[in-house]
């Protein structure tokens, strides 16, 4: 029996892959974040070094109101309601875990009607203009950190949860759960090694496998 399920954002649940890349494409940094990407991929740097040249690239002093605009056009899939509507009538919970921002997570959350969210929470003072600071509530690699700690607040073993996600990030909430499924776009190629138990082609098929 499935109680909880997490969900990866970007990618899973919306059709951009990235919030991050998001912001970066709208200011023209992308070019230079993509290489800083890179080097976390391989290991060079850890996620808070990444975390930290990424936003060094923006602009000091954009308003919330300009991080909300640039993720207006950010189009959530529509199977995505569909599935939430499903696991919320039989009870289950629907928990967002996602390394991406939370301008556009909370946005999402709120759309799905999800039970709760979890995300990387941009820093803004007084005035709502961003500091250059961002929170890190969830290291894509250790998703599984925020999945013990969701469990353990409503009493669930891991053993009754799932996890849905779209990349080799959310391994380590797969390797975690019981019922871990990848969800790629139709013909994009199924990274190696990536832990899940199941692979789909649209959010609308893990219906079947969770209820």
């Amino acid at each position: 029996m499935v109680r909880i399920v997490f969900f990866d954002m970007d990618g899973t649940l919306v059709e951009e892959e990235s919030s991050w890349r998001t912001v970066h494409r709208f200011l023209g940094t992308d070019h230079i974040a993509r290489r800083a990407l890179e080097k976390f991929s391989r290991g060079e740097i850890n996620y808070e070094e990444f975390v930290k040249h990424d936003v060094s690239l923006w602009p000091r002093g954009l308003h919330r109101s300009f991080f909300e605009q640039v993720f207006s056009s950010v189009r959530i899939k529509p199977e995505a309601y569909f599935v939430f509507n499903q696991l919320a009538e039989k009870g289950v919970l629907r928990v967002i875990v996602s390394s991406g921002l939370d301008v556009l997570a909370e946005k999402v959350c709120k759309a799905l009607g999800a039970d709760e969210c979890i995300s990387n929470r941009m820093v803004f003072d007084s005035k709502g203009c961003f500091t250059g600071a961002v929170e890190i509530n969830v290291d894509p690699s250790r998703k599984v950190d925020v999945l013990k700690r969701v469990c353990g607040k409503h009493s669930i073993p891991l053993s009754e949860a799932a996890a849905v996600g779209d990349s080799m990030h959310d391994k380590s909430m797969f390797k975690a759960v019981r019922i871990s499924i990848l969800c790629v776009k139709p013909g994009a190629p199924v990274p190696d090694a990536h832990g899940a138990l199941f692979v789909v082609n649209s959010l609308k098929d893990i219906v079947r496998l969770l209820c």
